[in-house]
């Protein structure tokens, strides 16, 4: 478990959402339980997700889910300290589509990929400009 609480957990999505996107994030989801109902993948109902895009929220929320777990994201959601707080589903999904995020359902996470950590890299490369 992470030692950090909502209220912080939130500012750093937001700073990185303003950082890269220009703007808040809306996707901020927390419950003070795990997210039991997604703990398979398949449950993340991605049939509809035809994201094919790399947005500029799709890599500061990136950005904030390997913060939170250092590049194994929880399906059931990244434990903080008194709150679970979940990827954006279909940010997550867009994420295993293009192949920056690999599913390993056995140990009920995310795993970056070496294409994830380069599409990190060119995020961060990007911020200098």
């Amino acid at each position: 478990m992470l030692d950090i609480d909502r209220e912080t957990a939130s500012r750093i999505i937001d700073a990185l959402a303003l950082a890269i996107d220009k703007k808040p994030s809306s996707a901020k989801p927390f419950s003070s339980a795990p997210y039991d109902s997604l703990a398979v993948y398949g449950d993340w109902g991605q049939d509809n997700n035809d994201s094919k895009n790399d947005t500029t929220r799709t890599r500061a929320l990136f950005l904030s889910y390997l913060i939170f777990s250092g590049g194994r994201i929880p399906l059931r959601g990244i434990e903080m300290d008194g709150t679970w707080h979940r990827p954006d589903i279909w940010v997550a999904g867009a994420l295993v589509k293009k192949g920056h995020l690999v599913v390993d359902d056995d140990a009920g996470e995310f795993h970056v990929t070496p294409e994830g950590w380069a599409f990190v890299a060119d995020t961060l490369e990007g911020l200098k400009k």
